[in-house]
């Protein structure tokens, strides 16, 4: 039965007493003032010297015996159907095991975009298992054309999709199926919201309004999908590069699935990235297993980087419209917004999250999916918020200046959230916001500062069990099958273990990513942590709790008075007994204690139902080449409790890099004649590198949040939604001319300058004409 309990919550001079009901089995969370050892130290990661010393073992690594390698052909057509594919050629070839093609095992003639798979093939050797895809011949229906969203909503456009699937459609508010009359009638309801809301802009005191595009970026991990796939006595075992290891194992299991193995183990020990794209086997998984099985070798099908780039997904694309009507106040009155993106040939969310940090008035708001002839979209950290960001912060700073009030004041005018208030001067603070800088044209080079906002839903939920045993010699280990992507789960799984039982960090082992242990959750939605640890610790506090009344057995002493701390077991309130650790788990009689909790499936109140953060950027703009230079950013983020600082800051690093690269790099380039994809290399795909990268200062809030008995909310996502809209602004201000279309290139620099030098002659801008 639930339990109530009074718990603190807030930060700084924000805190409040709080009444939640908890599950009767769960532990108090941690509290003001409670000693802890651990939890709140910045502490390396378990696994740091594994990985910087080359020792740790990825997918890509693995070698059992046997072990042969798998590639896959792919179309180089723009649109086709596959009329008929002649293998007699290629399994002659010296070295094949085994030949696939993709309408036998997906049932699917179709090769939409040019990167498609086609066939597969498993050979001895690489070379080999190559020469043989060349000798695979295809005969192709080759069909027009569209890969971009702008050919593609173009009326007369080429069909992307097949039957009756259309190149444009309302994803929201969705289109509704099955029910008559049901279409018109959201038609009607859309066309008052818009006429509302036109005269709530139109009626304002100062209207600004603009279009603004963001960029294809790929999401281009270190470690390429695939996995290495066995078969053992009917089992099908797989080290696979995944960022989902039971949603990986369920696909391959699946009745409806190509493979439909009776018994599967997925192995994900480490995980070279995803940041979103990972969350299923893929063709690539469901391939290399049926080479696997074919051949009966292990097979390693892992893909090159061209395959990673052409068809393992991305972040969608966006055009964006917005109007906004303001009052001479600064409060937002209105705000109508139309989108546009793509998801490829997928069913990737091409929406663009550009009305959920402020409050910005009566919305009205549509948003449309464009299909196009191009590799499907994947989930990609925090996915939506940054284009959506992109194009609300600017039109928050050209509000401001319509107004003539400060853009961070005018932020705090319309953003109810109480940690973000806060965060708002600490980033004004060490951006040092009222500075003296060149701007617009004054030199060579010039500078400016912006600022933009984040938040995001991250407190974790049901889906996790931990194990905690506990062995007579005074072993402990963890366990649980989730993965470790490089956001450090792995660490922070043992320090929450470590601080329940009063041990240091290296007395207790921490096992994850293999799905024969308890389950775990995909890596998504910034929940990992939130998610595990809160399970971790509720396993942990009950092997504490059997320990104890196995000591209080053997001393005739009080178990509800005992506890452990500093490798002693204590009294509660009076301090050591003089018992080690290892001496309490000596008194046992079986070999070990083993407890298996499960994290309970609903969060109770908290602080803040979303965490919250604030970046600023400073920018250097050489007006004679036009190129960008991010020379700082300043990251406020907030997730909860801090468990352990140094990975916190890690995550918020990583974010803000990849934002900055976002801003003024990555790019998907399409021909469009041809219908392929340009830069599917990292020569010519640009990545932020050592030397474009900028100082970045990470400030860090520690909120008791509630939520949970670690009280932790996930930071993988939120640190990159701010940034590229920060530097864009920052653009924007040092130029003096708004930056309407990512990434920020050079030639879009000098065109922008151009157009502002030209407008300097011209008496009365448009209102509303982009400079």
């Amino acid at each position: 039965m639930p339990k109530e309990i009074q718990i603190k919550v807030g930060f700084g001079d924000q805190f409040r007493d709080l009444t939640v009901r908890i599950q009767d089995d769960d532990v108090k969370p941690w509290q003001p003032g409670d000693r802890l050892s651990l939890i709140g130290q910045s502490t390396p990661r378990v696994d740091a010297v594994a990985k910087v010393t080359g020792t740790a073992n990825y997918s890509y690594d693995q070698k059992p015996k046997g072990m042969i390698y798998g590639k896959i052909l792919r179309s180089p057509h723009g649109n086709a159907d596959i009329v008929s594919i002649d293998i007699d050629k290629a399994k002659k070839m010296p070295g094949v095991r085994a030949i696939l093609t993709t309408p036998e095992i997906f049932e699917d003639e179709s090769a939409r975009y040019a990167g498609a798979e086609v066939a597969a093939v498993a050979a001895d050797t690489e070379m080999q298992a190559e020469a043989a895809l060349r000798a695979i011949e295809v005969e192709y229906d080759i069909k027009p054309h569209c890969v971009t969203v702008e050919d593609a909503r173009k009326e007369g456009a080429p069909q992307v999709g097949r039957g009756e699937q259309v190149n444009v459609a309302r994803i929201s508010p969705r289109q509704r199926r099955g029910r008559r009359g049901s279409n018109s009638d959201m038609d009607e309801r859309l066309a008052r919201q818009e006429a509302a809301v036109g005269k709530v802009i139109q009626d304002s005191d100062v209207v600004v309004e603009g279009e603004f595009s963001t960029q294809v970026q790929t999401h281009a991990p270190l470690e390429t999908h695939g996995s290495v796939c066995s078969w053992e006595d009917g089992r099908l075992i797989c080290w696979a590069s995944s960022q989902a290891t039971f949603g990986f194992r369920n696909e391959l299991t699946s009745n409806w699935g190509g493979v439909r193995a009776k018994s599967c183990q997925i192995l994900s020990e480490y995980v070279g990235g995803g940041f979103g794209s990972k969350f299923s086997a893929g063709r690539e998984g469901v391939l290399g297993a049926l080479l696997a099985k074919e051949a009966g070798v292990p097979v390693h099908l892992l893909l090159d980087r061209s395959g990673e780039q052409l068809s393992a997904g991305n972040r969608p694309d966006s055009v964006q419209q917005m109007k906004m009507g303001v009052n001479k106040d600064g409060v937002i009155q209105g705000t109508r917004i139309r989108s546009w993106g793509t998801p490829g040939t997928g069913t990737g969310g091409a929406g663009a999250h550009n009305d959920g940090i402020y409050n910005i008035g009566e919305v009205d708001k549509i948003e449309y999916g464009v299909r196009t002839n191009t590799g499907g979209a994947e989930a990609h950290r925090a996915p939506g918020w940054p284009q959506g960001a992109f194009a609300l912060e600017q039109m928050m700073d050209m509000a401001a200046d319509e107004i003539g009030m400060d853009r961070v004041e005018f932020r705090k005018k319309n953003d109810e959230h109480p940690i973000r208030k806060v965060e708002y001067d600490i980033a004004k603070d060490r951006i040092k916001w009222n500075r003296s800088l060149t701007r617009n044209g004054g030199a060579e080079t010039c500078q400016g500062l912006g600022i933009a906002s984040n938040l995001w839903f991250s407190a974790g939920g049901g889906g996790a069990s931990a194990l905690v045993r506990i062995t007579k010699d005074g072993q402990v280990e963890v366990r649980n099958g989730a993965q470790d992507i490089g956001t450090g789960t792995r660490t922070v799984m043992g320090m929450v273990v470590a601080e329940e039982l009063g041990l240091e960090m290296n007395q207790v082992a921490t096992r994850i990513g293999n799905t024969d242990d308890p389950q775990g959750p995909a890596s998504g939605g910034s929940t990992t942590i939130g998610t595990v640890t809160p399970a971790a610790r509720l396993a942990a506090y009950h092997a504490k709790k059997e320990l104890m009344e196995i000591v209080a057995d053997r001393k005739g002493w009080d178990a509800s008075e005992l506890d452990l701390k500093d490798q002693e077991v204590w009294r509660i309130g009076e301090g050591s007994t003089g018992m080690t650790f290892e001496s309490a788990c000596a008194l046992m009689d079986d070999d070990a204690i083993e407890v298996l909790k499960g994290r309970p499936r609903r969060n109770y109140e908290g602080f803040s139902d979303t965490n919250a953060g604030v970046q600023a950027a400073h920018v250097e703009v050489n007006q004679a080449t036009g190129a960008v230079k991010v020379l700082k950013v300043v990251a406020v983020a907030d997730a909860g409790k801090i468990l352990n600082p140094l990975t916190s800051e890690s995550q918020v690093r990583g974010g803000v890099i990849q934002g900055v690269s976002f801003a003024l790099f990555e790019r998907r380039i399409m021909d469009r004649q041809k219908g392929r994809m340009l830069n599917d290399d990292f020569e010519n795909y640009k990545i932020l590198g050592s030397m474009d990268c900028p100082e970045i200062d990470v400030v860090l809030l520690d909120v008791y949040n509630g939520k949970s008995n670690t009280q932790v909310m996930g930071l993988g996502e939120p640190p990159i939604v701010a940034t590229a809209a920060a530097v864009a602004n920052a653009v924007s201000d040092a130029l003096g001319v708004r930056m309407y279309d990512l990434p920020i290139t050079p030639k879009k620099v000098l065109e922008a300058i151009a157009k502002r030098d030209a407008a300097k002659e011209v008496p009365a801008q448009k209102k509303g004409e982009r400079l």
